[in-house]
Formats: structure tokens, sequence, C-alpha cells
């Protein structure tokens, strides 16, 4: 296809619409099956670049990975500790990343709590409510995933799963490389492309609309709205125009202009007056003198890890 059309086939979005296109067009089983193995490459990779959270030092001793130690701040952004037991704001987290960076920073974030050693017994760990009662999807266990291929790699046997209102609700709109189907046992990826019939996944965008619609104040951090992913620009622009109690919507992004550009590409210029932009990296929004700042004025938390 190349040698005959100007087609960006090195943008990973722009070729996972390729494919899921000509599966539309053709319904070849092929083209099918090439989506899959690209998908099993996809993941396979993350699986591959992302640390394990733990590891033992020369001594033996099991010692937390510092790759996560900026996750782990933001983890510790959505909870709070209420008379030595843990509770977890009402925030919601929508994520478009398969990845398992997010789990890996809190599995090490409850390690580090269940080894410290305080007068009173702390209570409760961070759990992630992720499926909101849908049973067509199981979820693995992370610790498969971070020891894939890593001989003498350890991980705790921490759960970090559960449906319990004290869990944090982490919305993976395209789903997550421990994620499989039900019925045939496959991973469950979708890619930032136009075709999300997929009715496996329906019930967690049903969600992330009602989280937005009625949310007061929505940070967007780094995303940058692929052009592909119509889903999410119409999610986005249909549950603010329902939105009567927004008071905030903040960009955390390097590039002011990308960030305020796509922003005044989806909404109208009503919502400009709710917009702020802050020009930073993540680990600056995390760990800057600025970001801290802003994380304790504006958002009224504090970072505690």
């Amino acid at each position: 296809m190349k040698k005959y059309l100007n087609y960006p086939l090195l943008n990973l979005e722009h070729l996972f619409n390729l494919i899921e296109m000509d599966i539309f067009y053709s319904s070849s089983a092929e083209v099918t099956e090439i989506k899959s193995d690209f998908t099993r490459l996809v993941c396979d990779v993350l699986i591959d670049k992302t640390p394990c959270p733990f590891s033992h030092d020369q001594s033996g001793h099991l010692q937390a990975d510092s790759s996560f130690k900026h996750y782990l701040s933001f983890i510790s952004l959505l909870i709070k500790e209420f008379r030595h037991t843990l509770v977890a704001h009402a925030d919601t987290v929508i994520s478009f990343n398969y990845d398992l960076v997010l789990e890996g920073a809190a599995s090490i974030y409850n390690w580090k709590r269940s080894e410290t050693q305080r007068p009173q017994p702390r209570m409760g760990s961070i759990k992630f409510n992720t499926m909101f009662g849908k049973t067509n999807i199981v979820v693995d266990p992370v610790s498969t995933y971070f020891t894939k291929n890593r001989p003498n790699s350890f991980f705790p046997a921490i759960n970090l799963f559960s449906e319990e209102d004290s869990s944090v609700k982490l919305i993976k709109l395209h789903g997550s490389i421990n994620w499989k189907t039900a019925d045939d046992d496959k991973t469950f990826v979708v890619p930032p492309t136009w075709n999300k019939s997929d009715q496996r996944i329906t019930r967690l965008w049903d969600k992330a609309y009602q989280e937005l619609r009625t949310a007061r104040r929505i940070i967007v951090i780094g995303y940058s709205f692929p052009e592909t992913d119509i889903y999410v620009k119409s999610l986005l622009a249909l549950a603010l125009n329902e939105n009567k109690i927004l008071q905030n919507i903040y960009f955390i992004n390097p590039d002011k202009d990308v960030a305020k550009r796509t922003c005044l590409s989806l909404l109208d210029k009503y919502f400009e007056k709710y917009c702020a932009y802050k020009e930073w990296k993540f680990s600056e929004f995390i760990a800057g003198t600025e970001g801290k700042q802003f994380i304790k004025e504006a958002l009224n938390r504090e970072v505690t890890a």
C-alpha cells in the first residue's frame, strides 16, 4: 500500500484504523488474524517494556522499582487515610492505555503500607473497580504479566481489583493487557480507531459518559485526542454538553498550544471560561514545586508518597 498511497503506516493509530476499515469492508479472515497478531505484538511489547514493580537487592531484600515513583505519587492523590483506614476519594480515573503502570504503582503502595510499622494497625489497601458489573470480561492478576519471561522475578500476592464502593474507579476505555474475553480467553484491547461497536465494552463507555456528565472538575493529563479516535472526542463533547455543574477543566500538557487547539476543536466557546492550561510534563505536575502548589491550592490534595 505504501507504494501507491501516501498513508502514515508508521503511525500505530492510523495502522489500526486501516486494518479496521479493511475488516469492515472485506470481512477477510486473513486481515482479522493480522489484527489479532498485531494486537498481541503490541501487548507483548508493553509487557516487556514495563518493569516489574519489585526486585531484590544484593542482600535479598525486596525493594520497589524507582521508575514507578511519580505514578506512586499520583495514586496517593486518589486516597486518604481516615482513622487508620484507607478511604478512596470520589474520583474517577479514565485511562486510554492498555498497560499496567497504575496497577503496578498501586501494588507498591499497598506493599509499602503493609510493611510500615505503626503503633495503630493500618486497615485497607488500594483496589480498583474496573469492570462495574461486567461479566463477559475476565481480569487476570497483574502478577502474571509483570513476571512473564523474567526469571527470578517476584510479585507479592496482592489483590488489586474489587467492585466495592471503597475502590478507586478506573475506567480503561481501550481495554487492558490483563483482560481476557470470557468466551474465548483472548486478550481484550480496543485499538484507538473509529470502530468501537463491540458490545463487551459499551458499558464502560456508558459509565465514562455518566462520570464526565456529573463531574465538577476534570483534569486531562497528557492526552492528545488522536484524530482516529472520534469516539473519545464525541464522548467528551456530548458529556460536557450535558454537564450542569462543571467548575473547572485543567489540561496538563507540556505543549499548551496543542492542548488548547484540541480543546477548542472539541468544545463550544462557552466552555473556554472553565479551561486552564498547565505547561507541565506529568512528572512536573506530580513532583515539581509549581505542580505540588497547584495540587494543594486548586485540588485541595497533597502528594503523600
